[in-house]
């Protein structure tokens, strides 16, 4: 982040004490910080500095909304709006009204869709954070909306012990309308006359983020994101599935970061470090040349590769992954299980199923408008070029591909069976992620997917029933495949435990199901999904 510029747009003026009255005001109400870089941009119209002055003084200390509440709302709108700026002043405050980093991390991630999973805020930071965001993206707030907040207010107004709790509640539902409202007034002055230089300036991440472009040996490239929690903590590596990028983890990140107990339990908690990333072909990933190139098993060595590139310390506390990333998981248990501690496989198979070969040639011709599995399986996409091209397949294909996908991953009663359901959001947030999967990345990882088997031993002449994986759970939504994801599991379980279970020291596979979720439990049920995952983790954590 940048510090000390200038603006590029309107230099600040700075009265020497004593020659304005109303720079004097300011300095007193700032207090030793003095004259900030929005002020001295405000001074060209000073009785304009000396009103802002006292119109944000007093919303930022006179009113009866929490500070915590209030810091949220304001750093939500920051965000938004991208207004750097605003986020390093406020961020500061808000730590200091007890905003911790996970509370932080999902008020900074505004590409993620509301609400976010429970545990991390409470519930009327939520109905606050969700008004903040509705106001700032859309000046119209519905009712849903509106309502939610000023339901949380009235707890908070019979939290504070006054006689007239209808009054209160319509007192601070004003007040945090007009905190959004003044804040979203600061951005933009703050970004059109570039204070402090920092209008084109990224929004700071409460935590260590940084993005990598890592090139790998064979001829591709992984993005990826590190997220350091703490110097000290372990780190876990996620996975993504088919048709999904890194961001599909966004909602269960705040819970492995937390190092404040959770809102809902009170159970303590400690921080991982994380590592994701888009597997070969999706997101901001290229293919290797040639694409098919792409197997189960070279996902497994691309996670090998990013662990020693970015130099994590391994062996890290576990690799998780789901769908073709919990393939991958277990395709580096077999492989690499010196590299990690444990593993978790999600919603996936050891190896391709019987008729899945087919199912997956007649969804690549699906994208190409209706062209046969047989003629896939014959003929291959031959180059783009098959059925009605490669134009169609990006702008139309794959967004039909997402209407037959989404609902089969969350078949009712998923909260993300519809776009109307209870998780709606997250639904239409999911099937944009799958339409925008670069159609080759989709075949690739189809191709992989299509015809891989992990109880057929690596190069070391080891399969995945004999690899000496310290910890491994196999996890699944009830409502994946009507069940038989899950009992596929449960049968893997049971072989590899089989064979593991000679040797007494062995932990044993352990498998965990999620009633109500679908394919992808960290999105439809991602507190169930993170609390499961957490309570693994932290039973053999150091």
């Amino acid at each position: 982040m940048a510090a000390n510029k200038s603006s590029r747009v309107l230099a600040g003026r700075y009265p020497p004490p004593g020659t304005s009255p109303i720079a004097d005001a300011i300095r007193a109400r700032r207090g030793p910080r003095g004259i900030t870089p929005l002020d001295a941009a405000l001074l060209h119209v000073p009785p304009v500095a000396g009103g802002w002055n006292s119109l944000l003084g007093a919303v930022r200390t006179q009113g009866k909304l929490p500070g915590d509440v209030r810091e949220l709302m304001i750093l939500r709108v920051a965000a938004i709006n991208r207004a750097a700026f605003e986020w390093i002043q406020h961020e500061k405050v808000g730590r200091e009204d007890g905003l911790n980093n996970a509370q932080l991390y999902i008020v900074r991630d505004e590409g993620t869709p509301l609400p976010p999973a429970p545990g991390i805020l409470t519930q009327l930071q939520i109905s606050a954070l969700m008004f903040a965001d509705a106001s700032t993206r859309n000046v119209n707030v519905g009712d849903q909306i509106i309502n939610a907040l000023k339901k949380d207010l009235e707890v908070l107004a019979r939290q504070q012990n006054v006689e007239n709790i209808e009054e209160r509640t319509e007192d601070l539902l004003a007040e945090a309308v007009l905190v959004v409202a003044a804040y979203n007034m600061v951005s933009r002055f703050l970004i059109a006359v570039d204070v402090a230089g920092l209008s084109d300036e990224p929004i700071p991440w409460p935590i260590e983020r940084k993005e990598h472009l890592v090139s790998l040996p064979n001829s591709h490239t992984i993005h990826a994101i590190t997220i350091t929690a703490s110097p000290d903590a372990p780190w876990i590596v996620l996975a993504n599935s088919l048709l999904t990028n890194l961001h599909m983890w966004e909602f269960v990140i705040p819970h492995f970061i937390s190092d404040s107990p959770d809102i809902i339990t009170g159970k303590p908690r400690k921080p991982f470090n994380i590592l994701i990333h888009s597997q070969r072909g999706h997101g901001k990933s290229t293919l290797p040349v040639p694409p098919a190139d792409t197997t189960i098993p070279s996902l497994a060595s691309d996670i090998s590769h990013l662990l020693s590139i970015l130099n994590i310390p391994t062996p890290v506390h576990g690799i998780v992954g789901v769908s073709q990333g919990g393939a991958a998981s277990l395709a580096f248990a077999r492989s690499y299980p010196e590299l990690t501690r444990s593993v978790v496989a999600c919603d996936t198979s050891p190896r391709t199923a019987p008729g899945n070969k087919e199912a997956w040639a007649g969804r690549i011709g699906v994208v190409y408008g209706g062209v046969s599995a047989e003629e896939i399986l014959r003929e291959g996409i031959q180059g783009g070029e098959v059925g009605k091209g490669a134009d169609y397949a990006l702008k139309v294909g794959m967004g039909k591909l997402a209407d037959i996908t989404v609902p089969r991953w969350f078949p009712k009663p998923s909260k993300c069976a519809e776009k109307e359901s209870e998780r709606g959001e997250r639904h239409k947030w999911l099937a944009e992620m799958v339409e925008n999967t670069p159609v080759h990345g989709f075949v690739a990882g189809a191709g992989a997917l299509s015809d891989y088997d992990l109880y057929q031993s690596d190069e070391e002449c080891r399969n995945l029933l004999t690899s000496p994986i310290e910890r491994v759970l196999l996890l699944a939504g009830r409502l994946d495949g009507g069940g038989n994801i899950g009992k596929g599991l449960q049968h893997l379980r049971d072989e590899w435990n089989a064979v593991r279970c000679q040797n007494v020291n062995a932990k044993p596979v352990e498998y965990v199901e999620i009633s109500s979720a679908g394919h992808l439990p960290m999105i439809d049920e991602a507190e169930h999904f993170a609390e499961i995952l957490r309570n693994f983790l932290d039973s053999f954590r150091l």
